[in-house]
């Protein structure tokens, strides 16, 4: 009897030990995947960052690209103002409205 309540006593301590075993197995498991799931984190977010750099980058040159037709544009434009004034004609017009008034 005290041989097989020794047996029990024996094989009770190995199953625990086997349990705490495989408890600190289970741990190191949870930690490497954790681990594994911040670094795959952290390379989705490197990822984002790179491809808003890269979206930033080429808003910034589409809209510089369209500031400088603006510009071209409303040069084209102010030259076209400027031509359509025949400076002469004005001030012959002026002169005459002006002698119209005094001689009034």
């Amino acid at each position: 009897m005290i041989e097989l309540t020794q047996k029990i006593l024996t094989l009770d301590a190995e199953a625990e030990r086997e349990l705490k075993e495989a408890e600190t197995e289970a741990l190191h498991v949870i930690e490497k995947t954790d681990l594994q799931a911040k670094h795959l984190i952290e390379k989705e977010q490197y990822i984002l960052e790179q491809q808003k750099e890269r979206d930033r980058a080429a808003l910034d040159e589409k809209l510089e690209l369209q500031r400088a037709q603006a510009i071209a544009v409303l040069e084209q434009k102010m030259e076209a103002y400027d031509r359509s004034f025949d400076i002469e004609s004005l001030i012959e017009d002026l002169l005459s409205s002006a002698k119209d008034r005094v001689c009034r």
